[in-house]
């Protein structure tokens, strides 16, 4: 496996300079490769994305779709091939393979170069180890070229340079905002009101609905094994304020490094749960151990019994909200439409309201979300494809027009949806509701909301979509590398010593499974200490000479 690190794409304030992100943006940059005959202009192409003067042979794509095939989808196909049968003659074959056996199903089929000519693939999957042995395809000749105006229109250039990896565009981005969504906790405004607490906009106000549950023998917050409280006291995974301050952090072997930059150079690096000494040379108001405040108000929370006892089992923390079991649950805003849905058939009489914890983002003021742009869902070509540029065909048509686009995430309109006044759609099947966007079709330039999105959450859903409601990073385009041998050894030593509070800490429980503390603050700095010896420095010390290098070119 290589050790080559991801080439650097765009530093952050330089990217705000203009217009505060540089997300949403199309370029004009010339076609790296003029004689294409399969490029697609935008007058041959404007709605079906054919050729100029034939139509071309006919060709089958091998697509590897993640979940399950959505109903109605049949009826879908069929209408893609009626309007494009003669200018694209392309036929697509789906594999469709359920959620839970996609990871490894994926890695399976690609290393054995099995005929796949476009599959989904994620960071938290396989993509960081595929794109460094070059099993994926570099495809920057095919985005901000005019050539393909469905890709320049959907795909702007910062944003697709800052999903590079290994100094290749082998990742094609799937979003809607620029962010990871407005962070929120799900909670009954109906009860909210019966019980004299009115909308929920603060944390004391929070605490309040969750202590009147608890007394009515309704579970205050239901949380998921994996999660806890989550991203409570966080923007996004940011602390509010840190990315001004020129602070970022990289997860790595269970542990948060956060890292100071300033003047273009990083200036420090400490591990969450560290102590106040490691952050000392953090800037003025951060140069303390900021990140554990939020584990102790988790573990405050949990003495009063706001969560299950049982919280590191559960696998499902939406189901008893939707039954009236629980006051509420921790996810982000795009998640309303769903809950509206399941909670009319499971709790009839319920009113949803939705806290948002950062006061910045809460008022929809410009420049309060942090971004990096980078996607969590994205597409990939297989370097073992043959039909490399038929597959950009079909993807340059299927972003060409809102037309060409919506038929594959919401159907056939009349049939599976239908449009209102204010832009909305209303559901006519179980098709739009059912597609999974994020991993085919997902664009900024294209985003229609459900017509259970209303009033302030639709606002909110349209604030997300704002590019100025952006603000990026010290640090853009940056991953860190692990591949190499060394360091991957070192990061399964620390691994196997930071798991051991790496989940518990997010549920407040103040153990690690050989002992109990008196505090959050003593659990994590005991752990980081064993984190030390079993060769965290090790991960410091490359971290640190990789952002060097990524600042430095």
């Amino acid at each position: 496996m290589r050790g080559k690190k991801l080439l650097a794409c765009v530093l952050a304030f330089a990217m705000l300079a203009s217009l505060g992100g540089c997300a949403g943006k199309n370029g004009n940059g010339e076609s790296q490769k003029e004689e294409k005959t399969s490029a697609v202009s935008e007058k041959s192409g404007s709605e079906k994305g054919g050729l100029d003067e034939k139509t071309p042979d006919e060709v089958t794509l091998n697509i590897m779709f993640r979940g399950s095939r959505p109903e109605g989808f049949e009826e879908v196909y069929e209408e893609f091939l009626k309007r494009t049968k003669d200018d694209l003659n392309i036929k697509l074959n789906f594999t469709w393979v359920e959620n839970a056996d996609y990871k490894e199903k994926l890695n399976l089929e690609i290393i054995s170069g099995a005929d796949y000519d476009l599959v989904y693939d994620a960071l938290w999957l396989n993509l960081r180890v595929l794109a460094a042995d070059d099993y994926y395809a570099d495809l920057s000749e095919y985005f901000n070229n005019p050539e393909y105006p469905g890709l320049q229109k959907a795909f702007a250039p910062e944003v697709m340079e800052n999903n590079k990896y290994y100094g290749k565009m082998c990742y094609i981005p799937l979003i809607r905002g620029y962010g990871n969504g407005v962070q929120v906790v799900h909670y009954r405004q109906d009860w909210a009101d019966q019980w004299g607490i009115g909308q929920i906009d603060s944390y004391e106000k929070l605490e309040q609905y969750w202590e009147k549950a608890k007394s009515e023998n309704i579970l205050p917050v239901s949380v998921r094994s994996n999660r806890g409280f989550w991203q409570l006291f966080t923007s996004g995974a940011y602390y509010p304020g840190a990315a001004e301050a020129g602070i970022m952090q990289v997860a790595s072997a269970g542990i948060d490094l956060f890292f100071y930059v300033k003047d273009g150079a990083v200036q420090a690096i400490a591990p969450s749960g560290a102590g106040d000494e490691a952050f000392k040379d953090f800037p003025e108001g951060w140069n303390y151990d900021f990140t554990v405040e939020r584990y102790e108000k988790f573990a405050d929370w949990a003495k009063k019994g706001y969560i299950s006892p049982d919280s590191m089992t559960v696998s499902d923390e939406k189901m008893p909200y939707w039954a009236g079991e629980a006051a509420s649950y921790i996810g982000t805003i795009d998640e309303a439409e769903n809950n509206f849905t399941q909670m009319a058939k499971y709790s009839p009489e319920a009113v949803e309201g939705e806290f948002v914890w950062d006061d910045r983002i809460r008022e929809m003021e410009d420049h309060a979300i942090v971004t990096n742009y980078m996607s969590n869902n994205g597409l990939c070509v297989p370097e073992s494809s043959t039909k490399k540029d038929d597959t950009m065909r079909f993807l340059n048509w299927l972003f060409l027009s809102k037309e060409n686009h919506d038929l594959f995430e919401m159907g056939i309109e009349g049939k599976d949806y239908e449009l209102t006044e204010d832009g909305t759609y209303i559901s006519l099947s179980a098709y739009p509701d059912s597609f999974p966007g994020y991993a085919f079709t997902w664009t900024p330039s294209y985003v229609t909301f459900s017509e259970l999105t209303t009033g302030k959450n639709l606002e909110y859903r349209r604030y997300e979509l704002k590019e100025e409601s952006y603000v990026s990073q010290p640090v853009c385009g940056f991953a860190f590398d692990v591949t190499d041998v060394d360091l991957a050894s070192y990061v399964a030593q620390v691994t196997a010593v930071s798991e051991k509070v790496s989940k518990t800490k997010y549920h407040g429980i103040l153990s690690d499974g050989t002992r109990n503390y008196d505090s959050m603050r003593e659990m994590l700095k005991v752990n980081t200490e064993e984190c030390y010896q079993a060769g965290l420095q090790n991960i410091i010390d490359a971290l640190w000479k990789q952002l060097d290098e990524h600042l430095a070119s």
